[in-house]
């Protein structure tokens, strides 16, 4: 029986780039897929987008509707996932441009780690280029741009700080499953998905960039920062204990989730690096420091690191 792909596409006023991603999916090379669609509530030209591409495409694209409006990019994704029944799922952003080939070389690598085996959750991720507003190409590699090697894909580094970006995952039906619902607590559905692949799946990367991740001044977390500015921000977070807790307490929350939702899954060694993340919350100085050390939650660079082991 043929195995069903869909590409789940949520949309924000986002009428600048969304053609050229429309385009580039419907240039792959495998075409055998469906793109559902859930807009947060735009106020510009992007609804009117998918209703042309729509017309073009009548059988590949489905616009979900419901009275939510606005509710974040993370439970956009989440209710496109709840409402999804494919096989094999894609995560789309708006304003990037897949290469040609994303969609083929993705479905090779899951089912080469499901190995027959559809009930294992299962999670494909991989590199991407940077471009700019324009599409000139900034970075060959974004992994290598911010220091988010597939080596620190590890349950301990997770914890701390996500990896791989949404928009390069691929998953099964067992890890959509296994996934759904998005509890509250979870920071991004990508943050959520690649804890739950490491602690109680399956994952594998592909080293070589299947998109291009565009940078523009509507997306903050993509926006090149200054080696002065960075350093500036670097002594203001070093000095400030609230924000610090912040960033304790959401992850310490996320945390729980997962552990939580991975109880059945989760082995032994696991399930004690995630009970010695969740004694962060309740601990302070030297003993807080410890945790950090003898668990290994490390960043993945080393002045970051230092920076929050000294801020504990």
């Amino acid at each position: 029986m043929q195995k069903t792909v869909q590409i789940l596409l949520a949309t924000y006023n986002g009428e600048r780039f969304l053609r050229e991603q429309l385009d580039s999916l419907f240039s792959q090379t495998f075409q055998d897929f469906s793109i559902l669609v859930r807009d947060d509530g735009s106020t510009d030209n992007t609804l009117k987008i998918i209703e042309e591409y729509q017309q073009k495409f009548p059988a590949k694209i489905t616009v979900l509707k419901d009275n939510k409006k606005n509710v974040g990019a993370t439970q956009n994704f989440g209710i496109l996932l709840e409402k999804s029944d494919a096989d094999y799922i894609f995560f789309c952003d708006q304003d990037d441009i897949w290469l040609n080939n994303k969609i083929e070389i993705s479905l090779q690598k899951i089912q080469a780690i499901e190995k027959g085996n559809i009930a294992t959750p299962c999670l494909i991720f991989s590199d991407m280029k940077s471009m700019d507003e324009a599409g000139n190409i900034i970075a060959d590699s974004v992994w290598q741009q911010l220091h988010l090697h597939p080596k620190y894909f590890t349950l301990n580094r997770l914890l701390v700080q996500n990896i791989p970006h949404g928009c390069t995952m691929f998953i099964n039906r067992a890890m959509r499953n296994l996934a759904t619902p998005i509890p509250k607590q979870a920071m991004l559905h990508d943050h959520w998905i690649a804890l739950l692949a490491v602690s109680s799946g399956k994952f594998d990367f592909i080293a070589e960039p299947t998109l291009l991740l565009r940078n523009h001044a509507q997306n903050v977390t993509r926006k090149s920062v200054s080696v002065l500015d960075k350093l500036n921000r670097f002594l203001t977070n070093s000095l400030s204990k609230e924000q610090y807790e912040h960033y304790i307490k959401i992850r310490v929350n996320q945390a729980k989730a997962l552990q939580l939702r991975a109880s059945s899954f989760i082995n032994d060694e696991h399930f004690d690096v995630l009970k010695n993340f969740i004694k962060l919350e309740k601990t302070k100085g030297f003993d807080r420091k410890k945790i950090f050390l003898q668990n290994k939650f490390y960043r993945t660079t080393f002045l970051h690191t230092l920076k929050m082991i000294l801020r504990s």
